[in-house]
């Protein structure tokens, strides 16, 4: 089966297409910025979205390999081989694209789990979890803090999931994980500073309210119950590296 030339198109044909075969598939990444936040289409927040990022269960999985060259691609045998209990490979070679395939947890500089959360949202992992697969990058790059500043600036920070990053799913999360805690915390500083910058065009009142929302983010980090192994390691502090380095995949 031939793939169709607008990213957006196919993502949608492949999850239409995974349902039919009962493989859950949710997106994840830019792409799913992208179908939540209209301005994310913002003369400075628009960047190119060239691949396409999902997460699927582990029944999912075990069709994966059936089912996504039936679709027309082709593996990372190599990849695939070593990691596949948790992330697979595959490539639409006549246009250059890949598919990145999580499974059951998002796992990258921390592990996110996501399994008990998948059907809150119809085509994306929820917003929350959207906003922490950036959050969580040690080291962002212009596009991963385009992403989240479209995410923050189209939806309010509060409880709930419903167009909301719900704030206490994160929290949550942060209370347990000391290392997940302190990156999540420097990028909420990093945004503010990348606005303050001024390399994107965005007006007052967008800024204020990302800087509003940020700051209900981390509020609801900082006011809840951390868990005592949150308590132990932040006495380690950052003396130890408190995430995991991520090495990008050259395709082969």
């Amino acid at each position: 089966m031939s793939t169709l030339s607008h990213l957006e198109d196919e993502m949608h044909r492949l999850i239409s297409e995974a349902q039919k075969e009962k493989i859950f598939l949710r997106l994840l990444g830019g792409l799913a910025v992208k179908v939540h936040s209209p301005l994310a289409a913002h003369r400075s927040l628009e960047r190119e979205y060239p691949d396409i990022d999902f997460i699927t269960d582990k029944a999912g999985a075990k069709k994966l390999a059936d089912f996504l060259p039936a679709m027309g691609y082709v593996p990372n045998k190599v990849f695939n081989t070593l990691n596949g209990a948790r992330r697979r490979l595959y490539y639409d070679e006549a246009r250059d694209r890949q598919i990145d395939i999580f499974i059951g947890d998002f796992t990258m500089c921390h592990n996110l789990p996501l399994t008990n959360r998948f059907h809150v949202e119809p085509l994306t992992i929820p917003l929350a979890e959207l906003f922490l697969t950036k959050a969580q990058i040690v080291h962002l790059n212009r596009k991963d803090v385009l992403d989240l500043l479209a995410l923050v600036l189209d939806h309010e920070a509060g409880q709930g999931d419903e167009e909301t990053i719900n704030v206490n799913l994160i929290a949550g999360l942060c209370a347990k994980d000391w290392g997940l805690y302190t990156t999540v915390s420097i990028n909420l500083q990093k945004l503010p500073d990348f606005l303050a910058e001024g390399s994107v065009e965005l007006d007052e009142n967008q800024a204020q309210t990302i800087k509003k929302r940020l700051a209900a983010i981390r509020e609801a980090m900082d006011s809840i119950p951390k868990t005592l192994a949150w308590k132990l390691r932040a006495r380690v502090g950052r003396r130890v590296r408190w995430y995991e380095e991520v090495e990008e995949v050259q395709r082969t």
